[in-house]
């Protein structure tokens, strides 16, 4: 018996994503019901991305434009139970007009036990999703619960949906969700790939004594070599994958002023580093935090950060005043480590902040302003202090920072157990 629609575009982007000759197809002989000559709107199946298992669908545009009805989400949630059971990734490629509105509630239905599948399956296993065509309305939702979305080029991004990576084309597509999967392991109980051994763990750090957090993340990261992930937003934070000692880790570098959108970049990147026991670095050069427009985001990544359970390391590379301190990856919200550079400026106010509050009054013809904010700099907001109080772990020469970060990474890998932070 010959399969219907056998050179649909959604089975040909499935062929040309896995390995080659290795996509297998489930379900393939299931039809709308009433209408026995026509495919259902989805394409499921499995094979090997890099040589690992990999569940994935791909709604078909060829089929009633990949409409959703109860028999295309049951294909779907059926993919979902045998990814859960043997634990492995699920890719999703969406591309579809919305529910069969024929199908009234059984398409409503369809979708919830869709949702269901998605929610049961987040932090358990990695989920990414590549938005190739229409996403819209509830399957814009679907696509939220995902660890990653990847927008196709030309394609809208699904309405309040944040893509980690846009694409440049299909094959651009394939390429960064195959990047994403080389860092994350095939469940939340499984040990994430282990990088190639491409740079020596205790080569010197060329950095100066104080620098920015791009600057530290560029410089330690194996290779220089970062997978950038949301960086349409927040650019005052970077945040990605890298490789340190041949370790994958999930990276943040946060540099000026922290907002609501920096925050909820930093939340993203700690609740996936959690999901799946990923070790997170966090360079920290921030001056502060923005007024009450970022108390929500800023309330959910001190709650992110109580309730995550794997390993910390954050390292003060330049400034860490006031807030930006308290929710840029403290011991007190649960950081396992925290290192500083000799010139970090660690202290409670700037020391612009400081003099115009505390020492106005002795500004004089003798004293400038700028002598004595150094002179709060050097006696009040130093990293020694800090590392006096317990704040600090211990303050490394730039040199031995790479291989002090990784001397700790190596120390905390056993610490990852997984515990869902329900982010």
């Amino acid at each position: 018996m010959e399969k219907m629609q056998k050179n649909s575009v959604a089975r040909e982007r499935l062929c040309a994503f896995f390995d080659a000759a290795t996509f297998v197809e489930l379900g393939a002989y299931i039809r709308r019901p009433n209408a026995p000559d026509e495919a259902e709107g989805v394409v499921t199946g499995y094979g090997a991305v890099q040589g690992r298992l990999v569940f994935a669908f791909a709604q078909d545009t060829t089929a009633m434009k990949g409409a959703v009805d109860g028999r295309h989400a049951e294909k779907i949630v059926s993919l979902y139970k045998k990814a859960l059971s043997v634990g492995a990734p699920v890719v999703a490629m969406l591309d579809s007009a919305g529910a069969l509105v024929f199908e009234g509630a059984a398409a409503l239905g369809g979708y919830s036990r869709l949702l269901a599948a998605v929610a049961e399956a987040s932090g358990v296993l990695p989920q990414i999703a590549l938005v190739s065509g229409a996403c819209t309305g509830t399957m814009a939702a679907v696509a939220a619960l995902f660890d990653f979305v990847v927008l196709d080029a030309g394609v809208a991004a699904p309405e309040g949906v944040q893509p980690a990576l846009t694409a440049s084309g299909e094959e651009d597509a394939f390429a960064k969700i195959r990047g994403l999967l080389s860092y994350l392991p095939d469940h939340s109980d499984a040990p994430a790939p282990q990088a190639a051994a491409l740079d020596d763990p205790n080569r010197a750090s060329a950095l100066a004594d104080r620098a920015t957090a791009a600057e530290a993340l560029a410089a330690l990261a194996d290779g220089g070599v970062l997978f950038p992930l949301f960086a349409d937003v927040a650019p005052n934070v970077q945040a990605g994958f890298a490789a340190l000692g041949a370790m994958p880790a999930c990276v943040l570098a946060v540099d000026g002023v922290l907002d609501a959108a920096g925050a909820d970049k930093m939340n993203k990147m700690l609740c996936v580093a959690d999901d799946f026991s990923l070790p997170l670095v966090t360079f920290l050069n921030c001056e502060g935090v923005v007024g009450g427009e970022a108390a929500a985001a800023l309330a959910h990544l001190a709650r992110t950060q109580c309730l995550s359970s794997n390993a910390r390391v954050t390292v003060i590379v330049g400034a860490a005043i006031g807030a930006g301190f308290i929710f840029g990856g403290n011991k007190g919200l649960g950081a396992d480590v925290v290192y500083a550079l000799p010139g970090a400026e660690i202290a409670a106010l700037s020391a612009r902040t400081a003099v115009a509050f505390l020492y106005n009054d002795r500004i004089s013809a003798d004293v400038s302003r700028e002598a004595l904010e150094e002179q709060w700099k050097n006696e009040q907001a130093t990293a020694l202090a800090a590392a006096a109080q317990g704040e600090v772990d211990d303050i490394i020469d730039p040199a031995e920072l790479r291989a002090r970060v990784i001397a700790a990474l190596y120390m905390l890998d056993g610490k990852n157990g997984h515990a869902p932070c329900l982010c």
